[in-house]
């Protein structure tokens, strides 16, 4: 027997027939309408939930979400609209838990995606975000994780966020694999071919007073080294472990009575320093004046921050060696500068160079190195030796086609970290940071040539090929959080698409002219360490397979690393070659 629908459907329907006709004569009228159609359809699904839900009674949910679907359809942007597409995705949600229809799953987080997407400031849009996560913790984990990691960083004052956070630490322990244990850190000298240091450039980020829960170990861990790399505006200290701990950061204020300055301060759980570590490391670089290192208590290390100026800060993790990195944004404080002329001040960043339309110095970064080998092919070729090769023919290039001046991250074999990279073009002020690598694949028949900039990946084997050369598990990009954070503020990301789709396009141009049989894999986004925290376009450049017999050959082939290379350059020329046409014409990127 069929349910029969409420009662307040018809009244809903001549209601929603009157708001097709409304005139804009009468706009209050029409809102109060429509409020009211709202009204009798959030009853009518009140009215549901206490039915079971059965095939006989689908009938009436069906008709319910029509009418919430037409309220949505009437006004679009306004408030009504994203409370009628929440019950649209508590309705299939409820038609799913009772019927089983993957369909009606679907249905359900095609709702709650609208609402987000359309009506981010609702107050709706954080719990249709958990809602999502939620659905997807029984069927796939490793999606709900990163469903939940946004609540938080998309909502970070939201009421769901604690929630999410704790779901997806659960998720986060549950999908960790054993870590590998950590390696000795080395210390990097500065970039070659440019200026000494190193520097990243993070995005403003508000940092929470919360703990990070990587994959906890059994004992005690050590708290190994500190090392910072310094540039005008930016700091990175990186403190470097023996094991993944549970660590919180903090912030405090000046104290002006005890003559203390403000500070942030990282506690790690579990955790004694290292005999050798020095107690105190003066910086003094106009915004961060030193980093002091101490055992709080008996199993509590603490990392101390003192500040005198400063913008904004992050903290995240990452793996193998498990290091936690704070990324410090500030403004030195102006020293009055000797001047043999007068009149004339010095001159910044001309506006082309700030909008990112001048392109004069490029990194090249080489990947892997030193103890890191990369992906190794049939024949013993390690990716680390074919990628500084094909880095080193590229920037003869480029010197020979363009007047950029060319920087390489490492001219020898030697290891730099991830996070090493990235600062290296922050601190030489890059205007392009290309990252140059060798794909691989446990099918060795795979093949082909794509290009990468950061973003979150849309397709499984984009995570793949990032979570290989981030040196972890696909199911275990650790804080995930921080990536989201920094990609909502990168504003280099539709430069670097343009960048890597330019780049791309050469590349095959010039590579299927002397070997077609070489697979065009085209341009795709994925969340690479490598580029997370450029302040500059940026991309990288997976060249061939070296798991694959005949394409580690190739690489390998001076003269295919010659086309290669001359393909890369071609696109990098055209890029500035666009980026100079659009200063000249002052055209926005």
């Amino acid at each position: 027997m069929r349910k029969k629908r409420s009662s307040h459907s018809l009244p809903a329907m001549m209601m929603l027939c009157g708001l097709l006709c409304w005139s804009p004569a009468a706009p209050a009228d029409a809102a109060k309408s429509l409020e009211a159609a709202y009204r009798i359809a959030k009853a009518d699904y009140h009215s549901l939930l206490a039915v079971p839900v059965t095939e006989a009674a689908r009938e009436p949910w069906e008709a319910c979400i029509r009418d919430l679907q037409k309220i949505v359809a009437m006004d679009p942007e306004g408030p009504y609209a994203a409370r009628s597409l929440y019950l649209i995705g508590q309705s299939f949600h409820h038609l799913y838990d009772g019927l089983g229809r993957s369909e009606d799953l679907q249905a359900a987080v095609e709702a709650y995606r609208t609402l987000i997407r359309k009506h981010l400031g609702s107050n709706l849009a954080d719990d249709a975000q958990y809602l999502i996560g939620v659905i997807y913790e029984g069927r796939d984990p490793a999606q709900a994780y990163l469903e939940f990691v946004k609540v938080p960083a998309l909502f970070p004052t939201g009421d769901m966020a604690e929630k999410a956070r704790e779901r997806s630490n659960r998720l986060a322990r549950r999908l960790s694999s054993p870590h590998r244990g950590g390696v000795s850190p080395q210390a990097a000298p500065p970039p070659e071919g440019g200026p000494g240091g190193a520097a990243t450039a993070a995005a403003p980020v508000s940092t929470e007073a919360k703990e990070h829960l990587p994959s906890p170990q059994t004992g005690s861990a050590l708290l190994e080294d500190v090392q910072y790399w310094s540039a005008e505006g930016y700091t990175r200290v990186v403190v470097y472990l023996s094991q993944p701990v549970r660590f919180g950061p903090n912030t405090l204020p000046p104290d002006e009575a005890n003559q203390q300055p403000a500070r942030i301060y990282i506690d790690f759980e579990n955790t004694s320093l290292s005999p050798r570590l020095k107690p105190r490391i003066d910086i003094m670089d106009g915004f961060l004046r030193d980093v002091r290192v101490g055992q709080y208590s008996s199993d509590r290390a603490r990392v101390v921050l003192d500040i005198e100026s400063i913008e904004s800060h992050k903290v995240f993790s990452m793996e193998d060696p498990f290091r936690v990195i704070i990324d410090v944004r500030g403004k030195r404080k102006k020293v009055p500068a000797l001047s043999t002329a007068p009149g004339r001040g010095a001159e910044g960043p001309s506006l082309a160079r700030q909008l990112g339309l001048s392109v004069r110095r490029i990194v090249l970064d080489p990947g892997h190195g030193g103890k890191d080998k990369g992906a190794i092919g049939p024949n013993g070729v390690y990716e680390k030796d074919v990628t500084l090769a094909i880095a080193k023919g590229l920037k003869k290039i480029l010197e020979e086609m363009t007047d950029c001046e060319v920087i390489l991250t490492r001219t020898t074999d030697r290891f730099l970290s991830l996070e090493e990279r990235t600062a290296i073009a922050n601190t030489c002020k890059a205007d392009l940071f290309v990252s140059i690598h060798a794909n691989a694949h446990t099918d060795r028949s795979l093949g082909g040539i794509e290009t990468y900039f950061l973003n979150l990946s849309t397709d499984k084997e984009s995570a793949r090929v990032a979570a290989f050369e981030n040196a972890t598990s696909t199911k275990k990009i650790s804080d995930l959080e921080v990536i989201l954070q920094d990609l909502m503020r990168n504003t280099k990301i539709s430069e670097s698409s343009r960048l890597a789709h330019e780049v791309h396009r050469k590349i095959i141009q010039k590579v299927k002219t002397q070997y077609p049989e070489v697979r065009d894999l085209g341009v795709k986004q994925a969340p690479f360490y490598v580029l997370l925290g450029a302040e500059m376009p940026s991309i990288l450049i997976e060249t061939a397979f070296i798991s694959n017999e005949t394409e580690e050959k190739l690489l390998v082939n001076r003269a295919f690393q010659r086309v290669l290379a001359g393909g890369i350059a071609e696109g990098l020329a055209a890029y500035v070659d666009i980026m100079t046409k659009m200063a000249q014409t002052g055209e926005a990127p």
